[in-house]
């Protein structure tokens, strides 16, 4: 490949990656906003008289989304990671 070719392909990895990174990013807050609004429910529900019943369901939720918060902030970072530094991962 010529140098400029080069060039643009490394400018458009490095442009996809960081569209992938602030994708990542976003659903990881959108996750985390879930499991907050799963959070408060749970703790709603104990002022509803047939609330109990809803508890497990709320909790399953908020943990669900908190470790889909979690998987796609470590995604969002190992983008970052690869685009900031792909010499590390070109030499494995």
């Amino acid at each position: 490949m010529r140098p400029l070719d080069e060039e643009r392909e490394s400018h458009r990895l490095y442009v996809a990656l960081t569209r992938r990174a602030a994708l990542f990013g976003a659903l990881a807050l959108i996750a985390l906003l879930i499991s907050v609004v799963n959070v408060l429910a749970l703790i709603h529900a104990f002022w509803q008289p047939m609330g109990v019943f809803n508890m497990p369901l709320y909790l399953l939720f908020a943990v669900t989304a908190l470790w889909a918060a979690v998987n796609f902030s470590r995604t969002r970072r190992r983008a970052l990671e690869y685009r900031d530094h792909p010499e590390r991962f070109l030499q494995e």
